[in-house]
């Protein structure tokens, strides 16, 4: 069984009720999900108060779900990019005083961080599940000539080489500015990286569909999963005869959910 879910943005009680509606947690919040495996889009930063509290859960069920045979992906979004960037004008202040302040809410954040670490060796700029492409904005086919894995690859060095947000700071003052600020991966807006497309999302389908059935074929998957933009009315939306799923329904209660 895969289970997917949407940008959380904070909300831990919105999230942990889908997870027990999923069967996938008991009311301890220990993994129940057997051999699920369990793919959360990114955006679990900003906008709501609880981001520790859903950091801490993901990470316990993700190592209880391996050692029953399940799978826990989290993809990195925009807004999680935003967090170990520095760039905190979506954090609500009781997000950060559930931290122990700023000092401790970037300290948590860095290279040395529970959190940091996880978003920088764990999080994914993508995902391939058999058939089914994940990312958090949308893939678009110049990204991925050789499929995912150079990709990734090539994100996973970016994010491990991200200093902490002083450091970061510092560099900026010596006229240096660090990769995470410049790579297209992570900061491409206009036709869209993989962080912060929504060139599939809003796109009219006779200007999409061609450049989806060329990500699917490149990266040899049947369907994408995507979250960032959020759907009308809280529905789960597709495109393209159902191989695009749009699955941001605004769970947080910040967005309407």
């Amino acid at each position: 069984r895969l289970v997917a879910v949407g940008d959380i943005h904070g909300d831990y009680e919105h999230l942990i009720s889908i997870l027990r509606h999923a069967k996938l947690i008991d009311k301890k919040n220990n993994w129940i999900g057997k051999d699920t495996i369990l793919v959360q889009v990114g955006d679990i930063n900003e906008r709501g108060n609880d981001t520790l509290k859903i950091y801490n859960t993901l990470i316990d069920i993700k190592q209880q779900a391996k050692e029953k045979g399940g799978k826990v992906h989290v993809l990195i979004g925009n807004h999680d990019l935003y967090a170990i960037e520095g760039n905190h004008f979506y954090t609500s202040l009781k997000d950060i005083q559930s931290y122990g302040g700023v000092e401790a809410f970037e300290e948590a954040l860095g290279p040395e961080g529970k959190i940091g670490k996880f978003i920088r060796e764990e999080m994914d700029v993508t995902l391939v599940i058999g058939d089914t492409l994940f990312a958090h904005g949308g893939l678009n086919p110049e990204y991925v000539p050789d499929g995912i894995d150079k990709l990734n690859e090539h994100a996973r060095e970016v994010l491990l080489s991200t200093p902490s947000i002083e450091e970061l700071y510092q560099l900026i003052l010596k006229n240096i500015t660090h990769p995470i600020y410049t790579d297209p991966i992570f900061t491409d807006k206009k036709r869209g990286g993989p962080i912060w497309s929504r060139y599939f999302a809003n796109g009219v389908e006779s200007k999409i569909c061609p450049d989806l059935e060329e990500t699917l074929r490149l990266t040899n998957t049947k369907r994408m999963i995507v979250g960032h933009t959020v759907q009308p009315y809280g529905k789960i939306r597709t495109k393209c005869n159902n191989k695009l799923i749009l699955i941001d329904i605004g769970i947080s209660r910040c967005i309407g959910g």
